[in-house]
C-alpha cells in the first residue's frame, strides 16, 4: 500500500458519521428508521424524540447534523416545529418524512423551512438518498412535486388570487378541513385543537368561502371526498394524527 492509499484510509477513518435525530411519535417507526440509517454507511442516529418538547431538548443536547421529522406529533404539529427551528436553529437542515400526501403538504413544509419532503411509503433506499441529499445542502422532493413547484413559480400561481380550493387554505384551515372530513364536530375540533368553538366556526366560514360552498352539508361532503382522495381509502373511519395536532 502506497502513501496515498494510507492517507486516504486514514482520512476515511477520521470522518465521523453524519448524525440524524429522528422525530416521530411511533416507536416502531423510529426503530425501523434507526436500522435503515445505521446500515446505510456514513450515517448514524444521534437520538430519538416522540414530541416537540423532546425534540427541542434532544437538539440542544445532541447537536445533530440534521433532523428527520414526521408532521404528526402530539403537543403540536411538525409544521409548528419547523417554524420554531427556523428561528432557534436556522442552520439545522430538516427532512420531513410523513404519511401525508406530498401534493398537499410538501410545499407547505418547504415554506416552513424544511429542506426536503418524502413520504413514508417510499422504499428505504429513497429515504437514505433523501437524507444524503439534504446533508449535502441540497433540496429533496419527488420529481412530480419538483415539477409542480417549478410550474407554480413560473406561472405565478402562488398568488392567492390564482389559487383555488384547498390550495388557498391556511395551515390551520387545512387542519380543520381535514378534521371535518374525518367526521369531527365543531366542538370536537375545538377541544382537540384547544381553540374556542367560535374560532372553529370562523374557520369553517372561511373554508366555505375559499372552496366555494355555501352550506355546512356541502362543506362536509367536500371534506370527506378530499380526505378519501388524500388517504387513498374509500371510507376512512379513524382520524389521522395530524387532525388532532396543532398548527398555525
Amino acid at each position: 500500500m502506497n502513501k496515498t492509499e494510507v492517507n486516504a484510509d486514514k482520512n476515511a477513518a477520521e470522518q465521523k458519521p453524519r448524525r440524524v435525530l429522528i422525530v416521530d411519535d411511533h416507536p416502531l417507526v423510529r426503530e425501523g428508521l434507526v436500522r435503515i440509517i445505521r446500515s446505510a454507511g456514513g450515517l448514524d442516529v444521534s437520538g430519538e424524540a416522540g414530541s416537540i418538547p423532546e425534540a427541542m431538548q434532544a437538539i440542544a443536547a445532541q447537536k445533530p447534523d440534521m433532523v428527520l421529522l414526521d408532521l404528526s406529533l402530539p403537543q403540536g404539529s411538525g409544521l409548528e416545529l419547523l417554524k420554531d427551528l427556523q428561528i432557534q436553529h436556522p442552520d439545522l437542515p430538516v427532512l420531513v418524512l410523513s404519511m401525508h400526501d406530498e401534493k398537499f403538504y410538501a410545499e407547505r413544509a418547504l415554506r416552513a423551512g424544511a429542506r426536503g419532503y418524502i413520504m413514508k411509503q417510499e422504499p428505504s433506499a429513497s429515504v437514505v438518498e433523501a437524507i444524503r441529499t439534504v446533508l449535502r445542502g441540497g433540496l429533496y422532493v419527488s420529481p412530480s412535486i419538483s415539477a409542480g413547484i417549478l410550474e407554480k413559480f413560473a406561472g405565478g400561481s402562488r398568488d392567492p388570487e390564482k389559487q383555488t380550493g384547498v390550495e388557498r387554505l391556511s395551515n390551520r384551515e387545512l387542519q380543520v378541513f381535514e378534521c371535518i372530513g374525518h367526521g369531527r364536530s365543531t366542538q370536537e375540533i375545538a377541544s382537540q385543537l384547544k381553540l374556542s368553538i367560535k374560532t372553529i366556526q370562523a374557520h369553517r366560514e372561511h373554508i366555505k368561502e375559499k372552496i366555494g360552498v355555501r352550506s355546512s352539508t356541502d362543506l362536509a361532503h367536500h371534506a370527506i371526498r378530499w380526505v378519501e382522495a388524500a388517504s387513498g381509502q374509500a371510507h376512512p373511519k379513524n382520524p389521522q394524527p395530524f387532525c388532532a395536532a396543532t398548527a398555525r
